[in-house]
């Protein structure tokens, strides 16, 4: 690096290698996310004010930008923006849009280096850099916007010179959404004030040939044989169609019907005015222009007459493939659309039949019409009337020129023939809705811009206005209307007419309150079906097929709980039978991969089909426990997968172990209300989606979900409904020799997953935290005691599992019923069973003392799902 022979250059010069060296090692993609940050490099950035000069701060501006100047033309000099070498092009920039955003450097610096580095690029190299400007848009134009905006919207505007309306129209789209998302709505910057029109942009065409005429000899057009067919040069038929025009319109279109070569000029003779409206202000011109509108709409309504009834270009483009086959990158080419057409003489005919080219013509006119009607007298009183700003912009306001009475009639008409005529084409009604749709809003724009485009910008709210509109809007929806009538005076001996049943037992009728079953409504649709085949009059059939869609609709709403999967099969709204349909694979019996029945019998579906939450320490075999879950009983059970921000291990599967997310996206679905319970571990987030549980429900099946305590205490505090296993260790030693035999984690994290254990265990022991607590000590044992469990098959007992009390609590301890699952750790059990229960009513001591072993025996803990 020359360093201009100025030391404080070359010094800054050093740093800046040593800060792109430190950035190569941090991030070693050759992609352009993810970006740098500032703490990625926090010991080079405090090291700016030593290396830099005790100077004015323009002095030191100066420095940084020739340093930076250097040491970017460097790196454009020597790598290729292709190369992977170049990702140190993108860290120099992400480092001086840190150094701009402290202010060390000047704000617009990035940008001058970004409008050298477009200018020498191809247009492939630029979508690239164009990549980079998008990824980084919001913290380049979070600080000192004010004095990057003109450099901003000066590289973007050189940009769009050197590209192609029409064949980037793409990557034009993409700088245009770019400059609108970083410039403030009501910016002035792109706004035409003085309402100019783009003069430069002239149609030329072919000049009229002309025509030897012999004055002693004249050509006569032979008399037709059927004059009734001939109108004007058009058909009988034409000329009726083109007669067709709605009611009340001042003009005859039949009368205007030329030939092409006499159209020919007229036609394009139009851009004129539709380029440059104000020339219509003049009444030679005008005139001339009504006259060609008029020969025009006459000689596309003599081509919709001889084109309906025979599929348009529209259609047939949408049917037919390319004709010849295209290479790779060739995309942009076969999607690309010429808004400049071709003006050739041998080309009109061809034009003029073609669908998408008759459009733009006709929306330039009706955005013409527009304009005309804008200053007829009536458009002009109800501006008048209009509360304008003093500061009104008179220039787009056109206040001297107001359209005749007769002038505006006929431009009212013309848009009235000029709608009713694009209807009639291919989604004609579709696409002139569209037309109208974009005029609407352009004209709202336009009293923006008279108005001297006033600011968007609103004051914040108060919190006192919040509140009280937080008050006023809770009074609205909880107003009740005042009861004519009190209570206690109104008759009630219509409960016990009519009918001999009591009139409080028909109150308690279950039919009244409970949801009744989706099947119910399949004979009522039945039957609104027949209705409609049998409907006599329009009226009849309209009433059958509400009361069908309103039950049609009544069936999915209740089936969407239990049935959503056979959603996907319906195509029609009329036509739900699928939801009615049995699903025979739901009911059969779970089993395993070689489909023999779990612990040799059929194993039904579990009654209790509320969501299982297994909790546990880390290292104690909580998903080597559910692995054979899902194994054995892949048709009842669903396993969910949480979402994480942490990267994924050797032979984690996304979707299948975890879905891993990007923290972005995690602080998303967080802030939307989309997990049931969120934790951190270790500095990584993870939670369970909603979507996922509900997903795993509606395909009629039950969650099985890992989770810690805390996830389980948010549940709780929500109140979830779901059947909460806690799983143990024997011992704290053989937890902590489980954990270190997986060799996964150092010490320090093992110990700090003990003392986790420890605090699961406390909560454990509160009553009611968990519904059922096992003990791991032989793996295949408790297997079958959970799956005994969630399937129902144990014996019923009253409350929930506790874990043993210890010491003193437990000497101290009211009486109680204590249930522990006892899974050989050496402790006293019944003969015919491997469960321990002691009932004592009358003796704490002794119930504590026989189970002296198995609260020793007890610990928790464990990693976060």
């Amino acid at each position: 690096m020359a360093g201009h022979g100025v030391q404080p250059v070359e010094d800054f010069g050093r740093l800046l290698e040593e800060m792109l060296g430190a950035a190569s090692a941090i991030k070693r993609t050759s992609t352009i996310e993810p970006p740098l940050n500032k703490s990625d490099l926090a010991e080079l950035f405090e090291r700016v004010p030593s290396v830099l000069p005790a100077s004015s701060p323009e002095s030191r501006k100066h420095i940084i930008e020739t340093a930076a100047r250097d040491a970017f033309n460097n790196l454009l000099a020597t790598t290729a923006i292709d190369a992977p070498e170049f990702v140190k092009l993108w860290d120099l920039l992400d480092i001086i849009s840190i150094l701009s955003d402290d202010e060390w450097t000047e704000p617009g610096l990035l940008f001058w280096l970004v409008e050298e580095l477009l200018d020498s690029q191809t247009i492939a190299g630029c979508r690239k850099i164009f990549d980079y400007l998008e990824s980084r848009r919001e913290r380049i134009t979070a600080k000192h916007f004010s004095q990057k905006n003109l450099v901003i919207l000066r590289s973007c505007n050189e940009l769009l010179r050197r590209l192609s309306r029409a064949e980037d129209t793409a990557f034009c789209g993409r700088v245009f959404i770019f400059l609108f998302q970083s410039f403030p709505l009501g910016d002035k910057s792109s706004v035409n004030l003085r309402g100019e029109y783009h003069v430069e942009n002239v149609t030329s065409f072919d000049a009229p040939p002309a025509k030897d005429v012999d004055p002693e000899k004249m050509e006569v057009d032979p008399e037709p044989k059927d004059k009734s067919k001939a109108v004007n040069g058009t058909s009988k038929k034409a000329a009726e169609d083109a007669s067709n025009v709605p009611k009340g319109v001042t003009f005859s279109i039949a009368e205007k019907a030329l030939s092409p070569d006499e159209l020919y000029p007229i036609f394009w003779a139009l851009q004129q005015s539709f380029s440059q409206p104000k020339r219509l202000f003049d009444q030679a011109n005008f005139a001339e222009f009504k006259a060609g509108l008029e020969a025009t709409m006459a000689m596309f309504v003599k081509v919709q007459a001889e084109t309906m009834g025979r599929p348009t270009k529209t259609v047939e483009d949408s049917k037919k493939g390319t004709k010849r086959k295209r290479g790779q990158g060739d995309d942009d080419l076969a999607n690309a659309f010429n808004p400049k057409y071709l003006t050739s003489r041998d080309l009109f005919e061809l034009e003029i039949s073609d669908l998408s080219f008759r459009r733009h013509t006709l929306v330039q006119a009706l955005i013409i019409m527009d304009f005309l009607l804008s200053l007829s007298a009536k458009a002009k009183e109800k501006l008048a009337k209009a509360s304008l700003p003093q500061n009104a912009n008179k220039s787009v306001m056109y206040a001297d020129q107001t359209l005749s009475e007769e002038d505006a009639k006929w431009a009212l008409d013309m848009k009235k023939f000029l709608a009713d005529y694009i209807k009639k084409d291919f989604e004609g009604a579709f696409f002139l809705r569209m037309v109208e749709s974009v005029i609407s809003r352009d004209k709202n724009w336009a009293r923006w811009k008279i108005e001297n485009c006033p600011s968007f910008a609103r004051d914040s709210v108060t919190s006192q206005e919040y509140l009280q509109a937080k008050t006023s809007a809770r009074q609205a929806t909880t107003r009740k209307r005042v009861r004519m009538n009190n209570w206690a005076v109104l008759d009630l001996n219509f409960l016990s007419q009519g009918e001999t049943r009591n009139g409080l037992e028909r109150l308690k009728d279950p039919s009244r309150y409970q949801l009744p079953s989706y099947k119910t409504y399949q004979s009522k649709i039945e039957l609104d079906d027949m209705d409609i085949d049998m409907a006599r009059d329009d009226e009849t059939k309209n009433a059958a097929v509400e009361a069908k869609a309103s039950k049609s609709w009544r069936a999915l709403r209740i089936a969407s709980g239990t049935k959503l999967c056979a959603f996907d099969k319906i195509e029609r709204s009329d036509k739900i039978d699928d939801i009615f349909r049995d699903d025979a694979k739901s009911e059969e019996p779970a089993t395993n991969g070689d489909e023999e029945a779990v612990a040799g019998e059929e194993t039904t579906t579990p009654k209790d089909r509320r969501p299982i939450v297994i909790s546990g320490p880390s290292g104690v075999g909580k998903g080597t426990l559910v692995t054979l879950l899902m194994e054995r009983h892949q048709k009842i059970l669903g396993k969910k997968a949480s979402h994480t921000t942490r990267q994924p291990r050797e032979g984690e599967v996304h979707g299948q172990h975890y879905f891993f997310i990007t923290k972005d996206e995690y602080n998303v679905m967080r802030d939307g209300d989309q997990f049931i319970e969120y934790n951190n571990f270790n500095g990584n987030d993870y939670g369970t989606s909603k979507n996922v549980v509900d997903g795993i429900i509606a395909s009629g099946k039950i969650p099985v979900m890992e989770m810690d305590m805390h996830g389980i205490q948010q549940l709780k505090d929500n109140g979830y409904a779901a059947r909460f296993i806690f799983l143990a260790p024997p011992e704290m030693e053989e937890l902590q020799r489980r954990l270190q035999r997986r060799g996964s984690d150092d010490e320090e994290t093992i110990q700090k997953r003990l003392e986790i254990a420890q605090q699961e265990l406390e909560q454990a022991k509160s009553e009611g935290f968990h519904d059922k607590v096992f003990i791991n000590d032989d793996l295949e044992t408790t297997f079958k005691q959970l799956e005994s469990y969630i399937f129902g098959l144990e014996e019923s007992v009253e409350g929930p599992s506790q874990l043993v009390l210890s010491g003193e609590k437990a000497r101290s301890a009211e009486p109680t019923n204590v249930e522990v699952e006892m899974v050989d750790t050496g402790a006293p059990a019944p003969e015919d069973s491997s469960k321990a229960s002691i009932s004592g009513t009358d003796n704490a001591k002794a119930a504590a003392s026989e189970l002296k072993t198995a609260e020793e025996a007890v610990t928790a803990g464990g990693e976060t799902s």
